[in-house]
């Protein structure tokens, strides 16, 4: 039913625009007949009113006149190109003809019959009234109809603004995911070749972990969500990588919590975050590195916590400590408008991560 009503009043299919003009000039009729009908009261009133509705189909062609000249006419050629005055001189131009129509049609057509029928004139049958009769009937019924159609154009504006919109958002969430895909690779195999170096034992261990995290590059980020556990067994497995490179240099704690069945996420949402803390925390510290990562799933909000000892004096490249930051709060911004809050927070030795992400509030842009 919602269908039905929809294309008829907004589809352009022929059998729709037919029926929704023939709808609103039956509805005209049926108001213009009624009004005029109980005007005056008198014994003969249902005779007046079935004349009414007669002489109300007579007047029906200076009001199409009106109402088509400026939505088919004006509207397009002047006012939606900004040729105001032109357009306000046409308008008034197609008033007076639709005005002057009125007292021709009472002149000629409906008083001649009302007298056949032994009906004398009215009053207000005279050349002035019929003038300001016509002039109140069509400029009534023209704007009703003007302003059904600046409706229409103003909600298929919106509607197409709306998609548009959608399709920019998709286009930056693409973009924003593709070059998150290459700074996370960049950092593991930054990973892999310090193993490399050293000879390490555990290189072939992270170049296997390396093609499991590629493999679910590869199939699970061209999705639009995932499932959350398995947005934490990527962080749990990137955590394995890294600690095989540091070994006992390195003191990680973890601590999940709550209902993660169930849940979705988009892909390498808080993958960031981790690689941060790595980077930018445990390879640039030379004490004891340390990383404390809680997460916790309590209907509907996700929280995740993560804290990372970092040196006195910030030594690596801010750039690229800017990257993946900034990408994922632009992320946060697209995908939880109004539905997470980030807070991050440093001082001489700390580095503290804190979101809370409403997880049912996610808004995700339609291919449409």
């Amino acid at each position: 039913m919602d269908t039905f009503f929809s294309k008829l009043a907004l589809s352009n299919e022929g059998r729709f625009r037919l029926g929704r003009h023939a709808l609103f000039w039956l509805v005209c009729w049926i108001f213009m007949g009624f009004i005029y009908g109980f005007m005056s009261i008198t014994e003969k009133q249902g005779t007046y009113i079935l004349l009414s509705y007669f002489e109300a189909v007579l007047f029906m062609p200076q009001h199409m006149i009106l109402s088509y000249g400026i939505i088919y006419f004006i509207l397009p050629r002047y006012i939606i190109r900004e040729k105001y005055w032109p357009g306000i001189t046409a308008i008034l131009g197609l008033i007076l003809l639709a005005a002057f129509m009125s007292p021709l049609t009472v002149k000629f057509i409906i008083t001649p019959m009302r007298l056949s029928m032994g009906i004398p004139p009215k009053p207000w049958d005279g050349i002035f009234y019929s003038l300001m009769a016509g002039l109140r009937g069509s400029m009534t019924v023209a704007g009703f109809a003007v302003a059904i159609k600046l409706v229409k154009m103003w909600y298929l504006k919106k509607v197409d603004n709306e998609r548009l919109e959608k399709v920019k958002l998709r286009a930056e969430l693409e973009l924003l995911k593709g070059q998150l895909h290459p700074h996370f690779m960049f950092n593991t195999l930054n990973s892999i070749y310090s193993l490399a170096l050293k000879k390490s034992d555990y290189t072939s261990e992270a170049i296997l972990r390396l093609s499991n995290l590629m493999r679910f590059m590869l199939t699970e980020c061209n999705n639009s969500t995932i499932e959350l556990i398995k947005e934490v067994e990527v962080l749990n497995n990137y955590i394995e990588l890294e600690k095989t490179r540091f070994g006992r240099r390195l003191d990680i704690t973890i601590n999940i919590t709550g209902e993660l069945q169930n849940r979705i996420i988009p892909p390498l949402l808080l993958m960031p975050f981790l690689e941060n803390s790595f980077k930018h925390g445990v390879n640039e510290m030379t004490e004891q590195a340390w990383i404390s990562l809680d997460l916790d799933v309590s209907n509907p909000n996700l929280r995740f916590k993560l804290i990372n000892g970092k040196p006195s004096e910030h030594c690596g490249a801010k750039d690229s400590f800017l990257v993946g930051l900034v990408n994922v709060q632009r992320r946060l911004q697209l995908l939880y408008p109004n539905a997470h809050e980030l807070r991050i927070t440093e001082d001489s030795d700390t580095f503290v991560v804190v979101l809370v992400i409403q997880l049912d509030k996610l808004k995700l842009p339609d291919a449409s």
